[in-house]
């Protein structure tokens, strides 16, 4: 796959120099699915508003990266506007503008679900996250409760130990705290956004050897994904449907995913089976296995497609998925 195109230029405000990049992704390409599906469950480190993207990156100097996503479905192209030049790669990583779906459209041609699912979706990319800490955080704070609480709890986090907040054009923005920022805190003063004590234990522990070098984020990314996810199920609180989420969530791989996730396997027995049961995690794993290497884009768009499904409340006939030529 070829690296998009690039275009850029300086502004000066009275507030910081910004550089604006206009990148052109490869077809097909759109960020509006995911909008649609998780937009209510986001936090103020990584929202929507003003019809673009806010991105606080950086775990010393905190940066504010904009994105807005224009063109058409068939031109696509997004602006990135940013305050320095390195950010630019960093936002493209996050957003998932290199990755190429394309490999995994033609292994789903061959099965009619996920087929009229792509078409529903297509050129959909799912945001990676910003650090394997935020990755961990998160999907701790998920374990055994529904989405729109653990967002609840996410939000109170990035809020009570974010940096911020820091002010872009009237939007209250703050960084997801890094290890760093939490090392210092004890488990007692994380429950007290929520959280139980068993999930603030994990958190604590995770921050602890993540600064005392116990854990090397860098080293994990250059391992296979199955090795990565065996040395997640080791640490305190981590068990394999947890790991196997970190690892879709953070690692440059597209060959993981939770086949225990709930809700993969109701969204398996719905479009597959035509059930409101969930399948178990044996038949969830036989059907992302159709799509190896590729289990990961088959198991969100699964999870968006439920979404639809159910009728998320961030729905909004505003958004328009492009059209497969």
């Amino acid at each position: 796959m070829s690296q998009p195109e690039l275009e850029s230029f300086i502004q000066f405000s009275n507030e910081v120099t910004i550089i604006t990049h206009i990148i052109y992704p490869s077809f097909p390409f759109t960020l509006f699915p995911y909008l649609e599906t998780y937009h209510p469950f986001l936090d103020r480190s990584f929202f929507w508003s003003k019809g673009r993207w806010w991105i606080a990156l950086g775990e010393r100097k905190v940066e504010i990266a904009q994105v807005a996503e224009k063109g058409d479905g068939r031109n696509p192209f997004l602006e990135i506007t940013v305050e320095s030049e390195e950010t630019v790669e960093e936002v493209s990583s996050i957003l998932g503008v290199n990755e190429d779906p394309l490999p995994f459209y033609q292994l789903g041609e061959k099965d009619p679900v996920m087929n009229e699912i792509i078409e529903e979706f297509y050129g959909a990319r799912i945001p990676r996250s910003r650090s394997l800490f935020e990755a961990a955080v998160t999907t701790i704070l998920e374990q055994q409760i529904s989405m729109k609480v653990a967002s609840v709890l996410r939000k109170r986090f990035v809020e009570e130990w974010g940096r911020g907040p820091l002010y872009r054009e009237g939007e209250a923005i703050f960084a997801f705290p890094a290890s760093r920022d939490i090392v210092k805190t004890s488990p007692e003063e994380l429950r007290k956004i929520g959280m139980s004590g068993a999930k603030a234990r994990a958190i604590h522990r995770l921050t602890e050897m993540i600064e005392e070098k116990e854990i090397d984020p860098e080293f994990l990314k250059t391992l296979p994904s199955s090795q990565v996810v065996d040395f997640l199920t080791h640490l305190p609180g981590i068990g394999a449907w947890s790991a196997q989420f970190i690892v879709a969530r953070w690692m440059p791989t597209n060959d993981c995913f939770a086949p225990g996730d709930l809700g993969l396997r109701k969204a398996i027995g719905f479009f597959y089976q035509g059930s409101e049961h969930p399948v178990s995690t044996a038949d969830a794993q036989e059907i992302l296995r159709r799509f190896s290497p590729y289990e990961r884009w088959a198991g969100w768009y699964l999870l968006m497609a439920i979404e639809k499904e159910k009728g998320s409340p961030s729905r909004d006939s505003s958004f328009q998925i492009i059209e497969k030529i």
